[in-house]
């Protein structure tokens, strides 16, 4: 898989049919993957926290979910990444996984949401296997606890774990956990969840295609998406900058 290397971690360089490719090779390859998608916001605290750059370093793959990324990735490396965003992927997965038998577990979300959704997915692909929910309560399980979360899910048989835990908590949770998590991948997908069991309006395909997402959510993603967005887009902002220039000063004294 060719990457685009950034300062702290690498960006995949694929569409989302080369994506669908590897997820089915991972599937029966008989080890275990995981993968993160990086918009505004996971830049803006990924720069900064160690712990979620790990978690962005040691994936299988990181994708550009934000036209940051994008830049980014030019600017640092010369190479531009295609849009791989969570929510999209996580669509056309499930259409994708229905011929090749994949059989998904939802885990995350606030309760009641990833059965809407699995009710969702079966309604729109009826042949789906989705195997199993899971909301976590809020804070830290116990060891007992998260003894009977593994066994729930090794007893469903999964081959893929999404999660909607919010970002970065579920990029850290996933590197954390993913190699004693019985299942192929896991993929964190954040609002996903929300976007396909209808509770949160997905952004019109236009809007994607333009790299306005994040517009789209800071004006209709209500007072919480605001407040994170307004944090994380100067931020953003100001890491492309110092980017630009830091490479552009590595040039000039080459």
């Amino acid at each position: 898989m060719v990457k685009a290397s950034l300062r702290y971690w690498d960006i995949a360089l694929v569409n989302y049919t080369e994506t669908m490719a590897l997820l089915d090779c991972w599937r029966t390859d008989g080890e275990k993957h995981y993968v993160c998608f990086c918009d505004a916001n996971g830049l803006a605290h990924g720069w900064r926290d160690d712990e979620l750059k790990r978690a962005y370093r040691d994936a299988d793959a990181v994708f550009a979910d934000g036209v940051s990324l994008k830049w980014l990735a030019k600017i640092s490396s010369g190479e531009t990444p295609r849009h791989v965003m969570g929510p999209v992927l996580f669509d056309k997965a499930m259409e994708y996984g229905v011929q090749k038998g994949w059989r998904h577990f939802f885990y995350g979300a606030a309760p009641g949401t990833a059965e809407k959704l699995k009710a969702r997915m079966e309604e729109k692909y009826p042949s789906i296997q989705v195997v199993g929910t899971f909301s976590p309560p809020f804070g830290e399980m116990s060891n007992n606890e998260w003894g009977a979360v593994k066994n729930l899910i090794a007893e469903a048989k999964a081959d893929f774990l999404w999660v909607a835990l919010g970002s970065p908590k579920q990029e850290k949770w996933t590197r954390a956990h993913y190699r004693e998590l019985p299942v192929a991948v896991t993929l964190p997908v954040g609002a996903a969840f929300d976007f396909h069991a209808g509770t949160v309006k997905l952004s019109p395909m236009w809007v994607q295609r333009a790299g306005l997402n994040w517009l789209w959510r800071l004006l209709t993603g209500g007072r919480r998406v605001f407040k994170r967005n307004a944090w994380c887009l100067p931020r953003a902002m100001w890491i492309l900058i110092a980017e630009f220039w830091r490479i552009r000063m590595i040039k000039s004294n080459g």
